[in-house]
């Protein structure tokens, strides 16, 4: 079995043995437990040495030489919790595609650590390419671009990756995803966009009703030198113990961010507005808007030291390992 399978379990992420043996956390599985005590020797080692093999790969994340590069700010990676407020968007692109959700091809060129992957694929959305490349050289190419139905993304937001990104999407002309903070309804290029080619397409907006956290993967925010760690003071350290967990990394502070989302040519900006007043397309905790002013100021976007995310995907307590 793969290290990358060792990070599944069923349809939900990758759990720890620890995890799901100690009755005191919240992926402990009664079931498992049960089996493990009549399990032989042999059988027992097999998977703790998988479960090694799986917990070196979530910390050996950082030793990746990414082939561009990086700013230290820009290493964050999303919540699964906004992956699954546009789930059932995605559910709607297949379904007009006449696709199952494992089938739809998704195509995120701003690679972190691939966490995303596996939190789309947490949701049945197994068809997805996030790799280190750079996607600028890529996009010079058409022939390397890989084959994708949807572009899903939470691009860099420093220097001119937002613009760029729009470039590609006008050239590209297939439905987008992108997770950007509020403000960025505001910026020039995206103005210009509305203006030009997004004039007739408008993008829809998926505002969380709380705002969403972003991690970074364990030792992947350097500093300037792009060699060097930031060094923690005890503080520090301590408050990374406080909100961090080996599966997502070390949480940032919450900030306004909203979905920008635009389903043409598939599906018009109408019909999705229509649908939603209709039936109600997103699941709780998050709205749909149609004017991007309501989200540029976070409008209805609570701040939560809370991440439900910790509790559902991998118990905190496993930080420790």
């Amino acid at each position: 079995m793969s290290t990358d399978a060792n990070l599944k379990n069923n349809n939900r992420v990758w759990v720890s043995l620890a995890d799901r043996l100690n009755p005191n956390r919240t992926a402990y599985d009664a079931d498992f437990k049960s089996q493990w005590k009549q399990m032989s020797k042999t059988k027992r080692k097999r998977i703790i040495q998988a479960d090694r093999m799986s917990i070196q790969q979530l910390k050996s994340r950082s030793d990746v030489t990414l082939p561009f590069d990086v700013e230290p700010d820009d290493h964050c990676e999303t919540s699964p919790t906004a992956y699954a407020h546009i789930a059932p968007l995605l559910n709607l692109l297949a379904n007009y595609l006449n696709k199952l959700p494992g089938d739809l091809r998704i195509y995120d060129p701003y690679y972190c650590a691939g966490n995303m992957v596996r939190h789309l694929a947490s949701l049945g959305f197994t068809n997805v390419y996030n790799q280190p490349q750079d996607c600028y050289q890529v996009w010079k190419d058409r022939d390397l671009l890989p084959e994708h139905d949807v572009v899903v993304t939470n691009p860099p937001y420093s220097g001119t990756h937002f613009d760029r990104l729009l470039d590609f999407l006008h050239d590209n002309k297939k439905p987008f995803l992108l997770l950007l903070p509020s403000h960025f309804s505001k910026r020039e290029s995206y103005a210009k966009a509305t203006q030009t080619w997004l004039h007739n397409n408008l993008p829809v907006f998926v505002s969380p009703l709380e705002r969403y956290h972003y991690w970074t993967p364990e030792g992947l925010r350097l500093t300037k030198d792009k060699h060097v760690q930031k060094k923690s003071t005890t503080t520090n350290q301590k408050r990374k113990r406080k909100h961090g967990n080996l599966y997502l990394g070390s949480r940032n502070s919450p900030f306004c961010s909203n979905w920008f989302v635009s389903l043409e040519p598939n599906i018009s900006r109408e019909t999705l507005l229509e649908m939603n007043d209709k039936q109600g397309l997103l699941p709780n905790g998050c709205e749909l808007h149609a004017e991007a002013l309501k989200v540029s100021k976070g409008v209805g976007q609570s701040f939560s030291r809370r991440e439900p995310d910790i509790k559902e995907l991998v118990d905190e307590d496993y930080k420790a390992n």
